[in-house]
């Protein structure tokens, strides 16, 4: 049977917050109340039935003031709330779990006074469990975070601006939009009397961190900016270059992906990611025949002109001390109209700056040094005058220099030196002409 008693509003809500949220059973709600003031209540009595459950106790509340929407007539009673997320999955099942990870209610709160609505909430808490994952080393980054696409992301102005946004759903929103749907249903009221609750954190145990899957990193611009990433290093030139060889540096940016991950410690192989074989059968696109220069003599080759790919890797991530070099080589003859380009907003002139890729011989290889990833994007798409991008974004301390120091004859070479993040490279060219 059933419990009733004679209980003061003020008893009563100093009941739920003892019953409801105490030491027993606060795992299994969202938050407590935090002002019970309301002694000018005290002398309203009534004879209640001891609550069951959550929507019971919401009841009870509304039939002892005699309202509908207890948000408008009572400051302190964000009690709906409270109770509604109290009964939604926080806590549940999570008393005897291993938590990996846990947003304290402190932070909650905080993001909640920050947010304008409940979609930048849910983005700014995407983005502190993201930021999470990567400083514990979480190897389950999507490496291609994009569809294969042109200028999904552009560096313009020193800067870069995300065009196109990822709107499909990982592991992560599954598991947010389950434990943020109170917030969603009623972020409006929740924002108006946060200051009178106390949040339960919001918290990840070990068989969620183990169920996310393959996570997007960064899904728009407000997530990296979030995640402190900044335009580091970039080159881009206006290609003006024969078909074939416009045509095959697009293949290549496509068939590496455009906008790649590249993870903490990943050695990153550009011969490996152009997908030269016509035989792949892996989906990537084939090249064309163009010319190349081999051995000091121009012939026409499967692939020709994709030096033109490994100059923009190797310009575009010149500056950017997260990328460790590891392999490359400049060209026997160089070619002005191939590949000058605007480095770091820098107009390029002299000799010097270009790399020759040639599998498996030749490659422009780096490896990522930092403990989070570092993002290269590949730009062009194909047109005669259009603008050709490679660049990287990644964190400030990764932004390094490049000055150029002189030029010298060896033998019948002329040589170029310049200083690249603190140390002297010298390429040498036994001629420099136009293509």
């Amino acid at each position: 049977m059933k419990k009733f008693m004679l209980i003061s509003i003020s008893s009563l809500l100093a009941l739920i917050g003892v019953g409801f949220f105490g030491i027993s059973t606060a795992q299994d709600y969202g938050y407590t109340f935090g002002f019970l003031g309301m002694q000018e209540d005290a002398h309203r009595f009534t004879a209640i039935q001891m609550p069951d459950s959550v929507p019971d106790v919401v009841a009870l509340i509304k039939t002892i003031y005699g309202v509908d929407d207890i948000i408008e007539q009572l400051p302190f009673v964000a009690a709906r709330n409270a109770f509604l997320l109290a009964d939604a999955y926080y806590g549940h099942g999570s008393a005897d779990q291993e938590l990996t990870y846990e947003i304290q209610p402190s932070v909650i709160g905080k993001i909640l006074h920050g947010s304008k609505n409940f979609e930048a909430f849910y983005q700014k808490v995407r983005i502190n469990i993201i930021g999470y994952l990567i400083e514990n080393n979480y190897s389950n980054f999507n490496d291609q975070p994009y569809p294969q696409g042109n200028s999904a992301i552009v560096a313009q102005s020193g800067d870069f601006k995300i065009l196109e946004n990822i709107t499909q759903d990982d592991g992560l929103d599954t598991l947010l939009k389950a434990k943020l749907e109170v917030f969603r249903s009623d972020f409006a009221n929740l924002k108006k009397f946060g200051n009178y609750l106390n949040f339960k954190k919001i918290a990840i145990d070990a068989e969620e961190y183990s169920d996310l899957g393959t996570l997007f990193m960064f899904k728009n611009e407000q997530d990296l900016r979030g995640l402190g990433y900044e335009l580091i290093s970039w080159k881009s030139r206006i290609n003006t270059d024969p078909d074939y060889r416009r045509h095959n540096i697009m293949t290549a940016f496509s068939n590496i992906g455009n906008v790649r991950l590249i993870k903490p410690g990943e050695i990153f192989s550009l011969t490996h990611e152009l997908h030269y074989s016509p035989y792949a059968g892996d989906g990537s696109k084939p090249f064309v025949d163009g010319y190349a220069t081999l051995g000091g003599v121009v012939e026409m080759v499967y692939g020709g002109g994709l030096c033109g790919v490994g100059t923009a890797f190797y310009q575009g991530t010149l500056t950017n001390l997260g990328l460790a070099l590891l392999k490359y080589r400049a060209h026997s003859i160089y070619y002005r109209n191939l590949y000058e380009a605007e480095i770091n907003g820098i107009v390029i002139l002299e000799p010097g700056l270009d790399a020759t890729v040639y599998d498996p011989y030749f490659d422009v290889k780096v490896q990522n040094i930092r403990d989070y990833p570092i993002i290269v994007v590949f730009n062009f798409d194909g047109l005669s005058g259009s603008v050709e991008q490679m660049f990287t974004l990644s964190k400030a301390q990764d932004r390094g220099s490049f000055e150029y120091v002189g030029t010298y004859k060896k033998g019948g070479l002329k040589c170029f030196t310049r200083e690249i993040n603190g140390e002297n490279r010298t390429n040498c060219y036994g001629q420099i002409k136009n293509f």
